[in-house]
Formats: C-alpha cells, sequence, structure tokens
C-alpha cells in the first residue's frame, strides 16, 4: 500500500476531527512498516504537519484525539494489531510537539513504549526549532522534574525517562549551530550525567536507568563537537571519574567520529580513557 501524501492525509484527518478518526488510523497503521525493522518516520512528519495545520478552532477536538491514541490502551476506532497502535500513539507524540503540546509530550516523554517516548523528543526538538528559549525551558523542566531532588529519591523509571527524553531533545546537531545553543545544550547533558551518577550503583541495572545510560553514551559527543569549550571539560570530567558509568560514557563518546575535527583537544581525555579500558 502506498503511504499517503500530505493532500491525502489533510483529508484524513479532516475526517478524524469531525468524529471519523478509524479512517487516518488504518492509513497511519497500515503504511507504518510495522512490524519491521524500521518504522516510516517520514510518513509520522507529514502528519505532524498536517496536524499543526489544523484550524485553530478544531483545537479541543485535535487535542482530544492525540490524547486519545496516547492512552494506555491507545483509544482507536480502527482495530489494528499492537505494533501498528504503538505506531499510531507515536505519531500523536510527534504531532503533539508540532502543536507545542507539551503536557502531551511530557506525558509520552515517560512512556513504557519506546517509539512512543523517541517520538516525544523528536517532537521537542520541533519546538525547540521554533522557540529555543521555550523549549529549552520545558526540558529543564523534564530534568530537574519539580525540584533538586536526586534521581534515587524519586520514583526512579519516570525520572531517568523524563531526563533521558530532555538529553535526546538537545543532542541534535541541527539544534545547535547558533553559539549560545550548544553551550546551554551542554548544561542540560551534565545535569543529566549528574543525574545518573547520583543514582546508587545497585539501582543503575534499572532498565530505565539504563536507556537514560544509553543515551548519554552518544550525547555529550554531539554536544561537546558543538560547543567544545563547555563539551571538553565534560569529557575529561568523565574521562578521569572514579566512577565506571562516568568512564564508560566517555568512552562510548570518544569513539564518535563527529569528535575527529577536536584533534589534540581531547589528548586528556582520550589518554585517561585509554588507562581504564
Amino acid at each position: 500500500m502506498t503511504a499517503p501524501d500530505a493532500s491525502a492525509l489533510t483529508a484524513l484527518w479532516s475526517s478524524a476531527v469531525a468524529g471519523d478518526p478509524a479512517r487516518v488510523e488504518r492509513a497511519l497503521g497500515e503504511n507504518s512498516r510495522l512490524p519491521g525493522p524500521r518504522a516510516d518516520l517520514e510518513l509520522a512528519g507529514r502528519f505532524a504537519d498536517v496536524v499543526a495545520a489544523s484550524p485553530e478552532r478544531d483545537g479541543p477536538a485535535v487535542l482530544a484525539l492525540l490524547d486519545g491514541w496516547l492512552a494506555h490502551p491507545p483509544r482507536l476506532a480502527a482495530d489494528l494489531p499492537e505494533p501498528q497502535r504503538e505506531y499510531v500513539a507515536a505519531c500523536a507524540a510527534l504531532a503533539a510537539g508540532a502543536l507545542g503540546g507539551v503536557s502531551l509530550l511530557s506525558g509520552a516523554a515517560v512512556d513504557q513504549r519506546w517509539r512512543v517516548r523517541e517520538m516525544a523528543a523528536t517532537g521537542m526538538q520541533r519546538i525547540l526549532d521554533r522557540d529555543w528559549p521555550g523549549g529549552l525551558r520545558e526540558v529543564r523542566r523534564w530534568l530537574h522534574g519539580d525540584d533538586a531532588t536526586a534521581l534515587s529519591d524519586r520514583a526512579l523509571s519516570a525520572r531517568a525517562l523524563s531526563a533521558r527524553a530532555a538529553v535526546a531533545a538537545v543532542a541534535e546537531p541541527r539544534l545547535l549551530t547558533q553559539a549560545p545553543h550548544g553551550a546551554e545544550a551542554c548544561t542540560v547533558v551534565g545535569d543529566a550525567i549528574d543525574l545518573l551518577l547520583s543514582v546508587a550503583a545497585g539501582d543503575r541495572r534499572d532498565p530505565d536507568v539504563r536507556v537514560l545510560r544509553q543515551a548519554l553514551g552518544y550525547a555529550v559527543s554531539v554536544v561537546a563537537a558543538a560547543a567544545p569549550d563547555e563539551g571538553i571539560p565534560l569529557l575529561e570530567r568523565l574521562a578521569t571519574s572514579a566512577d565506571a558509568d562516568a568512564r564508560w560514557i566517555a568512552r562510548e563518546n570518544l569513539k564518535k567520529a563527529r569528535l575527529t575535527r577536536l584533534g589534540t583537544a581531547l589528548d586528556v581525555a582520550r589518554e585517561a580513557s585509554a588507562l581504564t579500558t
């Protein structure tokens, strides 16, 4: 089946907002490429663009539809297999970002469905694209929650997933071309590292804490490449740490080709990392 183009999606979405969501749900689910190794991210992006263009008068109906798709289980009119149901929920998360629906995104960021979490972070990138200062305030809320309490003192899984979403949202090279953005992203990633390292060693085996650790395994190199003055000291701190997870994060990031252009500036971090491999 050929995936619907923007025009077809617009017509299907208009019908959904008017009370007939089954057709757009089927169009998304049946063209998701799921089950399979890679979902159709391009279709999800086109759908998010269509939702973002919804008339303002349709706002309540639009938010109600997206909220239903993000529910557990999704409230769908169409009967779809589970992988396709998850894809529709993930599309809702990305569309929420296109709309600036921070409340919906915040819930999606801690969803147990990994595709929904991925799309929540990508949705936040859409907000950062339009309004970096405003988006960054929301990212910091994801990272810090309502207070500065350590991860181990809160609901561990939700806080770890929220921090992971914050990291994934800012660790995007195209968002960091303006100098202040790279430095500010380094601060977000550095704070996420501090949160991870505040977790007791035994609790770091929690699967959702591991998800945060995995994200940090690439994100430090992204922000360091964008803002070397802030990123290189962060890599050096990780590489010379006595904490095994900090050293792992350093080693993983130092493998990334994006850091090649920093040359000898990374010698301290590379030498320390080689000593602890």
